[in-house]
């Protein structure tokens, strides 16, 4: 486990409740953990790895992941893998590597209907992340998007307190809002004016004002699990690919 900042330390903890002993590394040694080997650098681990989740700052993520894949280790890299597709098209090719893709594992995307007509996307964060509202919460709705259509647009972008990009999902007009430190934070997609909401925060879907699906899908467990058993979805880093093509290509 490289990295025990605040996506670091919700894997340990998922880790912990699967009981796995991972070996931590972080730059900071004061972020030691009693009873797990710890390391600041890499170059020093003496356990024999078996698979690798790095969660630091995405500016970092390429370097540090490459010598675990041309060693054959698996890799689960925190998004976004990499700030540029120059940088990210160095590790694309190893088929060791995973992209995280929390979302992907919510039941919510089970009620996702096959007849869209307008598609209206929040994502209003409390927290703050390392890029900026499109990079660090937009990627999420983008990966999901990819999963229904196949060809996805971006037309315009509107910058403020909430972050406003819009454009077309094999010709469906999309919204998505994001914001950093939000005082509603949510999490949702309002599919055909409003007749349909999956809330990812809450993993509820609400069709026509009725609750017809209410889970508590424990969304990172569920990905850590696939990741450790060898059967996360190869396609993850396509999507990542895409979607930094896609972010890259925004000017603000």
């Amino acid at each position: 486990m490289i990295g025990l900042g605040n996506m670091g330390k919700k894997y340990l903890l998922k880790l912990e409740e699967l009981g796995k002993a991972p070996v931590l590394c972080d730059k900071d040694p004061n972020k030691a953990i009693d009873d797990y080997p710890f390391y600041c650098h890499l170059d020093e681990v003496q356990e024999d790895i078996g698979a690798v989740i790095i969660a630091v700052d995405p500016k970092d993520h390429v370097k540090l992941a490459r010598d675990f894949l041309d060693k054959g280790v698996p890799v689960l890299l925190e998004k976004p893998p990499a700030l540029t597709y120059l940088e990210f098209i160095q590790i694309y090719h190893y088929p060791n590597l995973y992209i995280s893709e929390i979302e992907s594992f919510s039941a919510c995307l089970n009620y996702f209907p096959k007849n869209v007509k307008t598609l209206s996307i929040e994502r209003l964060g409390k927290g703050k992340g390392y890029i900026s509202p499109l990079w660090d919460l937009a990627w999420h709705d983008l990966y999901l998007l990819q999963r229904f259509f196949k060809e996805i647009e971006v037309e315009s972008l509107k910058v403020g307190d909430v972050w406003e990009l819009k454009g077309k999902a094999d010709g469906v007009d999309f919204t998505i809002r994001v914001a950093w430190e939000h005082p509603s934070p949510a999490r949702r997609w309002i599919i055909n004016d409003g007749s349909l909401l999956l809330d990812f925060a809450k993993e509820e879907v609400w069709e026509n004002g009725n609750l017809i699906h209410k889970g508590n899908t424990d969304k990172l467990g569920a990905m850590l699990k696939t990741f450790l058993s060898g059967r996360f979805d190869g396609k993850s880093r396509e999507r990542a690919l895409k979607n930094i093509i896609l972010l890259e290509g925004i000017k603000y």
